[in-house]
C-alpha cells in the first residue's frame, strides 16, 4: 500500500549555536548580517557590536557607540517519505516553514580600555511538525524548543594586542511537546501535550589576539545551560478502553523532560590584503554529546521518556570581502556542519544530518555613520535517516529526498560619532 499526501506543515527548524543548533545547535544564530553570508567571520571580525555576542573581547576595537538590529529570516522546504512496516506503507510529506529571528545589539566604549556590550538574541529555534497525517504521529505530532537570551558583555584590552572578554548567558526557554494516542484500530486519535517554560544561566569567554593591524586571531568558550521542564500531560480524545490501560493518577503525574543546551569553543582568524580585500576563517566544536532534548511517548501503559544520545560536532566556514568602492563590500562565504547524531540514535523529533551551505551578501555604506547588509545563503540539510518503533504501532522508518534552508540576512548598524 502506497499513499501520498502533500501538506504545508513546518519542517525541522533546527535554526546555534548554528543553522542546524545547526540547522542543528550550533554556527551561533546570535550573529546578524553583519557577519558574512553562511555564517562566515564569527569570531576574529570584531568590527561591530555583534561582536558582544559572539566574541565579548572584540568590543574593544569599538572606539565610538553603536546599535546593530537585525533580522534572521529562514524558507525550510522538504520531501519526507515515512515507510510503516506494520501496514507494508509509504507516507510521503511535503512541508514547508518560514520564520524570522530579530536580533539587538549596543557597545559603549567607557575609556580606551573597556568597552561595555549587551544584546538581545534568539540563539537557538527548534522545532518540528510533520502533522497528523503519517504513523510518525505516535512519536511526534508537533513540538517546539525557543530559547531567548539577553547577554551583556565586556571587554578590556590588556595590551596593544591582546584582549579579552567575558559575557552573562541569561536564557529564557519556552517548550511544547505534542504527540497522537493510538486508541486502536479503526479509532480516530487521541492526543498528549506537555508544555512548560525554564530559565538558565550560562557565561562566554572570549580573547582576541591582534598580530598586526591586517591579522587578527580569536577565541571563545560558550558554557553550557540547562533547561529542566516539568509538565503534568494534557490527555485528550481517548477512547474509554484506552483510558483503562493507563494507570489511576497519570494525568496528574509531573513529567520532566529535559533540554541541555551544549558548550562550545570556536575559533577563528582574519586578515586584510594589500588591496583591501579581507578573509576569515572559522571553526567550531559543539560539545552536542552532552546536548539534551527529551521526547515522550504515551506507551501502552504508561508515558515512556526518551532521552537521545548525539555525537560531538565540527563545524566550519570560510568567507571573503570584496571592496568595490568607498560604499560597497560584497561577501561570499561557505560553510559545513557534521551530523549531531548517529543513525542508530536519529529520532522523529530531531532528524538532524551534516549540514552545507554557501551564500553571498553585499554591505552598503549609507552616509557617514548608517551601513546596511544583506546576506543569501542555501543549506543543505541532509537526508537524515530515521527508523525506531513506536509502542502498539510497530517500526516506522523514513528519510528526506529534499531537504533544504534558505537564509536572508538583513542588518542596519548605527554608528554614534
Amino acid at each position: 500500500m502506497n499513499s501520498s499526501s502533500s501538506t504545508r506543515r513546518a519542517s525541522l527548524s533546527s535554526l546555534p549555536i548554528y543553522v542546524a543548533v545547526v540547522l542543528a545547535a550550533g554556527v551561533p544564530l546570535n550573529a546578524a548580517a553583519t557577519d558574512g553570508p553562511a555564517m562566515t567571520g564569527l569570531i576574529a571580525t570584531a568590527d561591530d557590536a555583534v561582536t558582544a555576542a559572539t566574541n565579548p573581547a572584540g568590543l574593544t576595537r569599538l572606539h565610538e557607540a553603536q546599535w546593530v538590529g537585525g533580522i534572521r529570516a529562514f524558507y525550510i522546504g522538504s520531501d519526507f517519505t515515512t515507510t510503516a512496516q506494520s501496514v507494508g506503507g509509504s507516507f510521503s510529506n511535503s512541508s514547508s516553514n518560514s520564520l524570522a529571528i530579530p536580533s539587538l545589539y549596543y557597545a559603549q566604549p567607557i575609556n580606551s580600555d573597556i568597552t561595555l556590550g549587551i544584546s538581545l538574541t534568539v540563539p537557538s529555534g527548534l522545532g518540528s511538525n510533520p502533522g497528523d497525517t503519517t504513523p510518525g504521529r505516535y512519536l511526534l505530532e508537533k513540538w517546539t524548543l525557543a530559547y531567548v537570551s539577553l547577554t551583556p558583555a565586556a571587554g578590556y584590552r590588556v595590551n596593544e594586542q591582546l584582549s579579552v572578554g567575558v559575557g552573562v548567558n541569561l536564557n529564557y526557554s519556552l517548550y511544547d511537546y505534542q504527540t497522537a494516542v493510538f486508541n486502536g484500530p479503526g479509532q480516530p486519535d487521541g492526543k498528549m501535550e506537555l508544555r512548560d517554560s525554564a530559565f538558565g544561566v550560562g557565561f562566554q569567554l572570549g580573547m582576541l589576539y591582534e598580530l598586526t593591524p591586517m591579522t587578527r586571531f580569536g577565541l571563545t568558550y560558550t558554557s553550557s545551560t540547562t533547561s529542566n521542564f516539568s509538565s503534568t500531560p494534557e490527555l485528550s480524545g481517548l477512547t474509554s478502553q484506552r483510558e483503562a490501560l493507563l494507570p489511576i493518577g497519570i494525568r496528574s503525574s509531573p513529567v520532566t523532560l529535559r533540554s541541555e543546551f551544549p558548550q562550545n569553543v570556536a575559533a577563528g582568524a582574519w586578515h586584510e590584503f594589500a588591496d583591501g580585500k579581507s578573509a576569515t576563517l572559522d571553526v567550531i566544536w559543539i560539545d552536542f554529546s552532552q546536548f539534551g532534548l527529551s521526547s515522550a511517548t504515551l506507551g501502552s501503559r504508561s508515558i515512556e521518556v526518551n532521552n537521545s544520545r548525539y555525537n560531538n560536532i565540527w563545524a566550519a566556514s570560510a568567507g571573503m570581502n570584496w571592496p568595490l568602492d568607498e560604499k560597497w563590500t560584497l561577501r561570499f562565504g561557505t560553510l559545513y556542519a557534521s551530523s549531531g547524531v548517529d543513525i542508530a540514535n536519529r529520532t522523529f523529533s530531531f532528524r538532524l544530518d551534516r549540514v552545507i551551505g554557501a551564500g553571498a551578501g553585499a554591505e552598503y555604506r549609507w552616509g557617514k555613520n548608517r551601513v546596511v547588509g544583506v546576506n543569501l545563503t542555501y543549506y543543505d540539510l541532509g537526508s537524515a535517516p530515521v527508523s525506531t518503533s513506536i509502542p502498539l504501532v510497530g517500526t516506522l522508518s523514513g528519510e528526506f529526498s529534499t531537504n533544504y534552508a534558505i537564509g536572508v540576512d538583513l542588518t542596519l548598524r548605527w554608528i554614534r560619532w
